[in-house]
């Protein structure tokens, strides 16, 4: 492994149990609001990029769209009853934009019923003694937004964030105590900018866009959004509210394609961090983007032949953005294989050549990075690496504040051909989560402040691209009869382990570090006989 430690087998010889983690630690699941609520023009919601993407090239999302989905938006208190029986202590959700703001900004009015909808889901889920965990931004920006100015391509996006997300803190920020500004910034821009697959749809062959220069200057404007919504919230709002503001980043674990020794590999490994992570980690820390990426993304391009200009942070801008986080939110999913790639022509040809990896999930001799929960998956599941990653992502960026799980979760095809019973047997899905949690489990042993976990998904749901082919909820949605739920095997599992008598006082955590009982020093000890330097 690339500048790591190895731990072959430590997930697998730990066990695992509710005592292993703080009185406070953070169980929940998650959902956003454009993939589970429906309701698309309900009540004067406004439309939104998904909304209109969706719509206008159904055979990019698997022939799907979300404008019913999975009917969350009418079905609060059934739901909230669904997450109360999974014992639960926490609920991850995402707030439309455009459901609060149809036209995208403050002077064009807010939506009152927008506004109510998501105070009952709040009300109703404190009533069950469930926090509500709030991202404010899941990839829909309001479709006006996009019309008027092309949403994130913008510098004027950021006000209008900011005055929306002044909205969600004053409505909201008396009982919500834990905010995420952005869902993964990086999956948002490679969609929407680079490949074309997402909202709004630039980027790609024969597509409008220009991935020469429009993915950094996205994150440029994304980057300078979360700021301004963190720094408002610290400034008017953290003093009576008490709550904290953080950010969702996600990124796979890396592992060098040609092995531990092979030099342009182990750089690959460096590259694949710095335009996935580092894009948006290293501005929050430094207030700079990686060296790698000022020197790459520079390079002249057959539209820019004398070379392009990465977007500039100014010195305010630098303020606002260093350590504008009170916790880092990590999507983890599974590792991949990084091989080094250079332009075959000399010459960048955008961000994906910008990057100078590829991205593979089989070695040179065939092996798969993980376990795929079926044939042909895209996902596998991949628990050692978890551990390393989020001990690399500590040392690299040197986080010492809390880090939060924000998903973590494995996919089921959506098979019709499978009976109701088969369907609710998700065992690759149970021994995931399992795996995962001794991995977090493992990670604070080794002083990575973990303090929460989120499973993607509460219940199956649309999945952007692949429509409703795949499903990733631990809660079972039969969409041929008006949406039925019923809990899958790993939604009965995760109620029993969050259920279970504490057998041992675990302290609580703060941001200098874990205190560990005796049993876990133990257990730690054991460890080392696995564990590679």
């Amino acid at each position: 492994m690339a500048g790591g430690i190895y731990m072959s087998d430590l997930v697998h010889d730990l066990d695992v149990k509710r005592s292993d983690f703080p009185d406070d630690f953070i169980f929940g699941v998650g959902s956003s609001a454009y993939q589970i609520e429906g309701g698309w023009r309900a009540d004067g919601k406004g439309l939104s990029i998904c909304d209109s993407f969706t719509l206008r090239y159904p055979d990019k999302m698997g022939g799907a769209n979300g404008c019913r989905s999975v009917d969350h938006y009418s079905r609060i208190k059934e739901d909230v009853q669904l997450l109360k029986k999974m014992g639960v202590n926490s609920y991850r959700f995402s707030i439309s934009w455009s459901r609060i703001l149809p036209g995208g900004k403050v002077s064009m009015g807010k939506s009152m019923e927008g506004i109510n909808h998501y105070n009952k889901l709040i009300d109703e889920l404190l009533a069950n003694d469930i926090e509500p965990f709030v991202t404010l931004y899941h990839w829909d920006t309001p479709n006006a937004l996009e019309e008027e100015y092309k949403g994130f391509l913008s510098s004027k996006v950021v006000n209008d964030f900011v005055n929306y997300a002044e909205i969600c803190f004053w409505e909201f920020g008396d009982r919500v105590k834990n905010w995420v500004t952005v869902n993964e910034p990086y999956t948002f821009i490679y969609g929407g900018y680079v490949e074309g697959m997402l909202a709004p749809g630039r980027g790609g062959e024969n597509q409008d866009g220009d991935s020469q220069v429009e993915p950094y200057i996205v994150a440029y404007n994304l980057l300078n959004s979360h700021a301004a919504a963190y720094r408002l919230y610290h400034e008017n709002y953290k003093s009576f509210q008490k709550g904290k503001v953080g950010i969702t980043l996600n990124c796979k674990y890396f592992e060098p394609y040609r092995g531990p020794s092979h030099q342009q590999d182990i750089q690959a490994v460096d590259h694949a961090y710095d335009f996935v992570l580092g894009w948006f980690l290293e501005p929050l820390t430094k207030g700079s983007w990686p060296e790698s990426m000022q020197r790459f993304a520079s390079t002249p391009t057959p539209d820019y032949p004398n070379g392009r200009v990465l977007p500039k942070f100014s010195i305010d801008q630098r303020t606002n953005l260093i350590s504008s986080y009170d916790f880092l939110g990590i999507n983890y999913y599974c590792a991949e294989f990084a091989q080094y790639q250079h332009p075959s022509d000399g010459i960048s040809h955008g961000y994906s050549s910008d990057c100078h990896y590829k991205q593979l999930v089989q070695d040179p001799q065939g092996n798969y990075v993980g376990e795929p929960p079926f044939e042909g998956s895209e996902f596998f599941n991949c628990p050692e690496q978890f551990v390393e990653h989020l001990v690399h992502i500590k040392k690299k960026y040197s986080i010492s504040k809390d880090i939060v799980i924000t998903e973590n979760g494995s996919p089921d095809k959506n098979d019709p051909g499978i009976t109701h019973e088969e369907a609710l047997n998700d065992k690759f899905r149970l021994n995931f989560l399992k795996q995962h949690l001794k991995a977090i489990k493992a990670a604070r042993l080794k002083n990575v402040n973990v303090t929460g976990y989120f499973v993607w998904s509460f219940m199956d749901s649309f999945e952007w691209s692949s429509g409703y082919n795949l499903r990733f909820g631990m809660i079972y949605v039969d969409y041929k009869n008006d949406l039925q739920r019923y809990p899958k095997k790993s939604a009965v599992w995760f109620r029993k382990f969050l259920c279970e008598n504490k057998e041992v006082s675990v302290k609580k955590s703060d941001q200098q570090g874990i205190e560990v009982n005796e049993h876990e020093i133990e257990v730690s000890q054991k460890l080392k006989t696995y564990t590679k330097t």
